[in-house]
């Protein structure tokens, strides 16, 4: 099934040249196979929000699919590139957490510690591109070119992960958590995982953590200020300009301002805490 599996990239490079270079390189090496961007706007450097991204679409994506991520703030240092087979799906991308909420919701099978040195060698035997002195060269500073693609692209292609890197288990995976609720006196601190292009606000529980069924209102508190929020399930459930706190599509608590930004409303950014308490 090798040369039939697709590639779904998700990255924080946003609207750069980088992409492209990832996508060329993967069809430079496997021709035939199919590349389908997911998220090319994961905010920079943001591995919790890389998480929630990979987490929350690669069940969207076809089993045995390969889900390319770079996330990479930690780019040619000591972290581990890394190829995990869990589940029905592929893992490539950094050892820094960003893979590790999927990986763990799948179960892991095995996986693999990338040597780029090895990589470097196979995938300039494939590749149909130009290279200088007919050598894969790889860079200290774009391992999403140099690293992850190629070694996506050539897993999807049917070369044995084993030729790729060494063995590495589950123990040896970087964590990182998207799902965390601390119960306070005042109520239930939670972390801003996710900010989306709406400005809407992911939290770091899912449905069910907290019991917001039986909540009319909530107070939100942040380390700033505090507000009004209505508990409902759609954007109309407030009038525009209102506050409210809903079940996101993923699953997960989220607060969103109709016809708005709740992440301007609140002052906050991914990674701050807020309190909601019930009103």
């Amino acid at each position: 099934m090798g040369g039939e599996r697709s590639i779904f990239i998700i990255t924080d490079f946003g609207d750069s040249p980088y992409t492209g270079i990832l996508r060329s390189v993967i069809k430079g090496i496997n021709p035939d196979v199919e590349i389908i961007d997911i998220d090319n706007s994961v905010p920079s450097y943001s591995v919790l929000a890389g998480a929630y991204v990979v987490y929350n679409t690669y069940k969207w994506t076809p089993r045995g699919s390969v889900i390319l991520t770079v996330v990479d703030p930690g780019v040619g240092g000591s972290r581990e590139a890394v190829i995990v087979e869990a589940g029905d799906y592929v893992f490539v991308g950094p050892n820094n957490g960003v893979l590790y909420p999927a990986i763990a919701a799948e179960g892991f099978r095995r996986g693999i510690s990338i040597l780029p040195e090895r990589v470097s060698v196979i995938a300039a035997k494939y590749f149909r591109g130009k290279l200088e002195s007919g050598k894969w060269t790889v860079s200290s500073t774009f391992h999403g070119r140099d690293v992850f693609a190629p070694a996506a692209s050539l897993y999807a292609l049917g070369v044995e992960m084993g030729k790729l890197g060494t063995p590495i288990g589950f123990e040896d995976l970087r964590r990182t958590i998207i799902d965390q609720v601390e119960r306070v006196p005042e109520g239930y601190r939670l972390k801003v995982v996710y900010i989306d292009k709406f400005g809407n606000v992911a939290l770091s529980s899912k449905a069910g953590l907290i019991p917001i069924r039986h909540w009319r209102e909530v107070t939100v508190a942040t380390s700033n200020s505090s507000f009004r929020a209505v508990v409902g399930r759609k954007f109309s459930d407030v009038p525009p300009g209102g506050l409210l706190l809903y079940v996101n599509s993923f699953g997960f608590l989220e607060l969103a301002v109709n016809m708005g930004s709740a992440a301007k409303k609140l002052g906050v950014s991914i990674g701050d805490r807020i309190v909601i308490s019930p009103v």
